[in-house]
């Protein structure tokens, strides 16, 4: 048999070898286009992350004529304030950190582990929570717990016999409880993913050697998910550090600043880039060592105990105690997320911010002015429209682009440009927008490009490691028999691998889109009277006092990222179809 068929396996051979060679020659063809896409796609994030973080490090060195210097610390640090805004922006850190631990751990133990009624509806209280920014959870506390017209306080003061307000949510302490809100879902959702994979075994080993619920968790659970933790501390502590609109909205009222907001004040005219970038250094090192700390405390405790495989007996019953569990879950769903959208609508259509709440005093005037077209709201709406839109498109491009080359291409320094995306994403944005601002304003000052490389680069991240984790899963066989069929790599790209990976890009573009629609700290720096941006004019709104006006433009950024939640749930699933 071997020697009949012979003939036909050296013809096979050579038909291949010939094939190879055509493939190829094709392929040293295209290599200029390529080469140019490659190229044109790196330099771009060249110039939108390593020139503004470079250009940041070096303004912090020199003084006001250029001379390497390190007195520019020194006369930053010593302005007045500055301190106590650095012992603020410490202090709120940790405390934030510790109430985000406290409120999302033990809740992610009672959603995965336990038999409490109405757990479910606690990840979606954290979706809705994580969703609405700070600012706009101001506005709604503004309007519940004002020291002298919250209407929480009005009751308390009427029916619970109480002889001043008991709430002042303008107050340092207010802007903690604010900040543990809007970040409590990173430690909840971390905790809960973590819990949901480990192997229930060692729990169990324990209950039967005698340990009671609160030990077993306490002493297995609590270690086994514990780089879970660290992981979302890290983000928790990166957050409440770079935070700029509840700090922004409340520091104004209560007469406090943090670091963010001092930052702010030394962009204000006249700029004075050399302080700022210096008063920036101390988060951007903060960032890095923390990042550090974090990858060698879990590569220290390199636990091996999640077999992802689902448990029947993971879930602990609590007896009694279930109906403490669900009356701590229901107080958390209303205070984080059905209290604050429903105080935030019913401001919105309130006449005026104190107004008896009767059907006579609600109006829509406020989303009338809103859309004016003379008024400044309406063109900050088209603006942030525009942005997002834009933003999205470019993100998911360099997204798709960059993650082919990371996974597809093999040549020595492939990684950094990994490192490259990455290390805007560690770097507090209005730190990441000083940058920009320095390498940058003398080209787009006062137009929406400035605050379009701004977002670029900082949200290029997501879109990139979406991207990269679907490339990662999709087989190389489309793509090579593309090539054997003709198909040139552009084409390749553009006809096998795009819509393949349609899915991914999808959601990439959508959260983007939605990330960019609620940016507050970088607008903060960039925008002008001509580039106002939602965020930006909803803060001019508290500031001014038209609080109304505030919530009705917030309630449209709700809006539309609760609706990006239903996208990107819609664009899950059909990424899911399309895989099986």
């Amino acid at each position: 048999m071997s020697e009949i068929s012979a003939p036909h396996l050296l013809a096979s051979r050579g038909h291949l070898a010939g094939e190879a060679r055509l493939l190829r020659r094709r392929l040293q063809s295209l290599q200029p286009v390529k080469l140019l896409v490659i190229g044109t796609s790196i330099a771009i994030l060249l110039a939108l992350i390593a020139y503004p973080l470079v250009l940041l490090t070096g303004y912090s060195l020199v003084d006001a004529q250029g001379n390497l210097t390190f007195e520019t610390f020194e006369k930053a640090f010593n302005r007045r304030g500055m301190w106590q805004a650095v012992m603020n922006s410490a202090e709120l850190v940790a405390l934030v950190t510790l109430g985000a631990c406290a409120l999302g751990v033990p809740l992610a133990w009672i959603v995965a582990r336990t038999d409490a009624p109405g757990k479910s509806l606690v990840t979606l209280a954290a979706g809705v929570s994580f969703v609405i920014p700070t600012f706009i959870s101001v506005i709604s506390w503004i309007f519940l717990a004002a020291p002298n017209s919250g209407y929480l306080n009005a009751l308390a003061i009427r029916y619970l016999g109480f002889e001043s307000a008991p709430f002042n949510i303008m107050s340092f302490s207010g802007l903690v409880f604010i900040e543990i809100v809007g970040v409590y879902p990173l430690v909840f959702f971390a905790v809960s993913a973590a819990l949901a994979n480990v192997d229930a075994s060692n729990e169990q080993a324990a209950r039967i050697l005698g340990a009671g619920k609160l030990r077993t968790a306490l002493t297995i659970t609590l270690p086994l998910v514990r780089p879970a933790i660290l992981s979302a501390v890290l983000l928790v502590m990166l957050d409440a550090l770079s935070s700029f609109g509840a700090p922004a909205a409340i520091g104004t009222m209560a007469n406090f600043s943090v670091l963010t907001t001092k930052i702010y004040d030394l962009l204000k005219f006249p700029p004075q880039f050399n302080y700022a970038a210096a008063v920036a250094m101390p988060i951007m090192v903060f960032t890095a060592v923390s990042i550090l700390i974090q990858r060698y405390a879990i590569r220290a405790e390199n636990f091996r105990t999640l077999t992802g495989k689902s448990n029947s007996e993971q879930t602990t019953r609590l007896g009694p105690w279930r109906w403490v569990a669900s009356a701590f879950c229901t107080i958390v769903v209303f205070a984080t997320a059905i209290l604050p959208i429903g105080s935030l609508f019913l401001l919105s259509v309130l006449s005026s911010f104190g107004s008896e709440i009767t059907l006579g005093n609600l109006v829509t005037k406020h989303y009338g002015l809103i859309f004016d077209g003379e008024f400044v709201a309406r063109a900050s709406i088209l603006n942030s429209l525009i942005l997002a839109l834009a933003t999205a498109t470019v993100c998911a491009t360099l997204g798709l682009v960059l993650g082919w080359v990371v996974e597809r291409v093999r040549f020595f320094g492939r990684e950094v440009i990994s490192f490259l995306v990455m290390i805007a994403y560690g770097f507090p944005s209005i730190a990441y927008a000083v940058g920009i601002l320095m390498g940058y304003v003398n080209l787009f000052y006062g137009t929406l490009t400035l605050i379009l490389i701004a977002y670029a680069g900082k949200l290029l991240p997501i879109a990139f490691v979406l991207v990269r984790n679907g490339i990662q899963q999709l087989s190389t066989d489309l793509e090579e028999a593309a090539r054997i069929s003709g198909a040139g790599w552009l084409q390749g790209l553009k006809d096998v691998t795009f819509p393949l990976m349609r899915g991914a890009v999808g959601i990439a573009w959508v959260l983007v889109f939605s990330l960019s629609l609620r940016e507050l700290s970088m607008s903060a720096i960039l925008t002008q009277a001509d580039t106002q941006v939602m965020p930006t004019v909803v803060i001019q709104f508290i500031e001014d006092g038209a609080i109304e006006l505030a919530a009705a433009l917030s309630v449209v950024i709700v809006a539309v990222c609760i609706s990006i939640l239903g996208l990107i749930r819609f664009f899950s699933k059909k990424k899911t179809a399309a895989v099986h």
